[in-house]
């Protein structure tokens, strides 16, 4: 009995660590202090509802340029100009353009705080300046959000219309253009800066319908497209691409999604 107990004692351990050599490792690692590789994406899951909770940070190993169980496109070249962003084309979470200044004292602004890249920005004053200067006064209402800014605003218009009505107008986190710090809705200043279709018919929208192309700005979801974008039409929402680009795009008779189908990137 002794020397049973012997062999057990001896052979308990030794199976612990056989296993621990040949069972397969969980796929899901963490790491601290290092940088992830190249095909990976960071993902912070936090809670909103316990004060003082630290975020977890895990790395999860996928396929770079797509994720298989939704089938939805993710792109990792926010920085193009020309980058395509739609329903089914998304920006990684950890995406935040390097070169985003604000807006405050540079052009009229519904709120403090607006940011665009800078090549934007620049453009925007040159166009706000220009349209002043004829006796249009725009102003910019919504800039650059980042992923967790447009998750908050997708789940605020979900609880407020419902999911099927809010995906018609409010595009889900990674799927908009804020995102890319290039995108702006210009406010009404006859409607108190809501976002209004009547929009069109303001001096703003009007000015704007005829003279953005020259300065790189481009309407993302014109009016009898809404099955090409995805959304309603929206004549407050315009996202610059350039000057070059804007110019060929209105002589190739393209909405904004087309050209980039076309002729941009993912």
């Amino acid at each position: 009995m002794g020397s049973l107990q012997g062999l057990i004692s001896y052979a308990i351990p030794l199976l612990i660590v056989i296993l621990g050599v040949f069972l397969p490792k969980d796929k899901v690692e963490t790491r601290s202090n290092t940088q992830p590789a190249a095909n990976t994406e960071i993902v912070k899951i936090t809670s909103t509802q316990e004060p003082g909770f630290t975020p977890i940070i895990a790395t999860i190993k996928a396929k770079r340029n797509t994720e298989i169980s939704s089938g939805i496109i993710t792109t990792y070249k926010g920085d193009d100009l020309l980058v395509l962003v739609n329903k089914h084309i998304r920006l990684p979470s950890s995406y935040e353009p390097r070169d985003l200044v604000g807006l405050d004292g540079v052009v009229a602004v519904t709120k403090p705080g607006l940011k665009l890249r800078k090549e934007a920005a620049d453009a925007l004053v040159k166009m706000a300046g220009t349209a002043k200067a004829e006796g249009v006064n725009l102003a910019a209402l919504s800039t650059y959000r980042s992923y967790w800014q447009q998750q908050n605003t997708f789940d605020y218009w979900v609880a407020k219309a419902g999911l099927q009505e809010a995906d018609t107008f409010s595009a889900k986190a990674g799927h908009s253009q804020h995102q890319l710090g290039t995108a702006v809705d210009f406010a009404n200043s006859g409607s108190g800066g809501d976002f209004n279709q009547n929009f069109e018919a303001a001096a703003e929208g009007t000015w704007l319908a005829n003279n953005a192309y020259h300065f790189g700005f481009a309407l993302s979801y014109p009016k009898g497209k809404e099955t090409v974008t995805g959304y309603i039409y929206e004549p407050w929402h315009y996202r610059y691409i350039g000057v070059e680009n804007a110019a060929k795009m209105m002589q190739a008779g393209l909405i904004l999604e087309e050209f980039l189908q076309k002729y941009g990137v993912i």
